[in-house]
Order: structure tokens, then sequence, then C-alpha cells
């Protein structure tokens, strides 16, 4: 009994072991390739990237090779088959940094960033053959188009939303179909996470944008000393203006008055005559104090100071 269950134990995990090796699974993150004696026989890949696989094996002379779309649990012969899986999601890729010219002739460091996948393991098991090797590609094949796309902008372009984006954007079906073709990656999204200026231009940047700070305040002096100028001669002849119109008007009010008083003047000599002739006398005998005259007798004054009237 005891042997029997020994027998079948063993049994038990030579099928565990066959069915372990016989079989693979490829998650829905991941895609992958088969070979038999070093030589691929099966590919399984993303179903919307079929196509793309099925272009390239043609390309390549390799239509024997059995494309697979469906993620999962898979078959193999056990010890004659292996499997190579690979991350089917988007990667990313970071640049070194790097020092560029601009169309206009102005030194800016830049860092660029990728966004890409693998879309055909064929090609990118023979090509590329590990994923930390896809950046090498990205350097060699990606970067350059970028560095080419930066130069062929003006200093001021380089900063405008998107403008190398844009740039880039337009080249990268071209670059995507190199890819794919040799290397089996696709990339989505291309762009620049990183523009700084080079630190030996910092001090001669600084020197720039303060003579430029220096030149814009003076300009802007010059514009307000201007505009006090003018508001201040708009004010000086208002002012002029007020005061005048104030005299005019002062003048025509004592006109006014003084017409007024001489009217009444007159209206009151005419009223009580000898009453304007006292205050005449009053106003002489003012005059008169501590003073000495010689009047003739038949003179009119004398007819005041003595109190006589005609």
């Amino acid at each position: 009994m005891k042997k029997s269950r020994i027998v079948l134990g063993i049994i038990l995990v030579l099928i565990v072991g066959f069915f372990a090796s016989g079989t693979y699974i490829i998650s829905e993150d991941e895609v992958g390739v088969v070979k038999a004696f070093g030589k691929i026989t099966k590919v399984i890949v993303n179903t919307k990237d079929i196509e793309k696989v099925q272009a390239n094996l043609k390309i390549k002379d390799r239509e024997d090779i059995i494309i697979i779309g469906d993620k999962g649990l898979h078959f193999k012969i056990p010890f004659v088959e292996k499997v190579q899986k690979y991350d089917s999601k988007y990667l990313t890729y970071m640049s070194k940094k790097e020092t560029i010219n601009t169309k206009d002739k102005r030194s800016l460091d830049i860092q660029m960033y990728a966004q890409y996948r693998i879309v055909d393991s064929v090609r990118f098991n023979l090509a590329v053959v590990e994923e930390r090797r896809a950046n090498s590609v990205m350097d060699q094949r990606l970067y350059p188009v970028v560095i080419h796309s930066a130069n062929t902008l003006n200093f001021n372009e380089f900063f405008e939303k998107d403008m190398l984006e844009k740039l880039i954007t337009e080249k990268l079906e071209e670059v995507n179909k190199e890819l794919i073709s040799e290397f089996g990656i696709y990339v989505t999204d291309v762009g620049i996470n990183r523009k700084t200026f080079p630190g030996s231009n910092i001090s001669s940047i600084e020197t720039k944008m303060s003579k430029q700070i220096e030149k814009e305040s003076e300009k802007l002096i010059a514009e307000g000393d201007s505009a006090y100028q003018k508001e201040k001669a708009k004010t000086d002849r208002k002012r002029k203006e007020i005061l005048a119109d104030a005299i005019e008007q002062a003048a025509i009010t004592k006109a006014q008055a003084d017409a007024g008083a001489v009217k009444i003047y007159q209206e009151s000599l005419k009223k009580d005559l000898e009453f304007y002739k006292f205050i005449q006398r009053m106003d002489i005998y003012k005059n008169l104090k501590d003073t000495t005259i010689f009047l003739d007798k038949n003179n009119d004054l004398l007819e005041y100071i003595n109190g006589y009237g005609k």
C-alpha cells in the first residue's frame, strides 16, 4: 500500500512537472515569442497589432511564423520550445541632457522623453533582445530627429507652447515606420520635459537681461516724463483759463457794483444836496489837519470851511 502511494505521488509530480513545462501564460500586458531550437516559431501579440506584425513578417520573408492574438494560457512542447515575454504596456524613454543651438544661434540644454510600446515581439527579440536596450535604439533613431527639429527653430519659437512637439509629431510617422520595421517599437508621444540655459551662459544672460530691463526702464521713465509734462501743460492752461474767467467775472461784478454805488450816490445827492456839501466839508477838514493854507476871500472853499453855502 505504501509502495503504491509513493508510485502515485511520483506520477502526480511527473504530471504536474509535465504540465508546468508544457504550458505558459501570457498576461494582458505582455507579448511574447516562442522558440524551438533557437528559432522563432510563434509570436503572441496584441490583437490591434496583428496587421503590423503580419506586414513586418512579410517584408522579412518570415511568414512561416504563427501569429497569435489571444492572451492567457498556451501549450508548448516541453524542453523543446522556450518562451520569451516582454512588457506590452507603454514604456518611458528619457534622454540624456544635450546642448543645442537654435536657428538664431542661442544655446539651450534640453532633455526629451518618449512613450513607446513593443508591437512586434519578433523584430524586438531579433534586434533588441532586452527592454533595457531599447533606450539605445531611441538614442540612435529618435533623439537625433528631436535635435534636428530643435535646431530649425528660433529661440522665441522654441518656448512657444507645443511648437517643438508639433514639429516632431509631423516627422514621427516616418520615424515609426523605421522603428517598427527594424525594432518592433512604436512611439506614441514625444516631448521636451526640460529646457534650461547652459551654466556658462547664465552670467551673459543675466547681463543682457539687466541691460534690457535698464533700457525698458529708461523708456518707461521718458514716456512717464512726457505724459507728466503734457498733463502739467494742460493743467496750467486750465488754471490760467479759470483765473482769467475769475478776473473777468470779478471785474464785471465790480463794475456792476460801482455802477450801482454811483447810481445810489447820485440818487442820494438829488434828495439832499446840503448833506452832500456837509460830507465834502468834513472831508476837507480832515485833510486840512495840521496844514496851513492861504486862500482868497472869494474862494468857495471858505464857504465850506466857515460853514456857509450859497
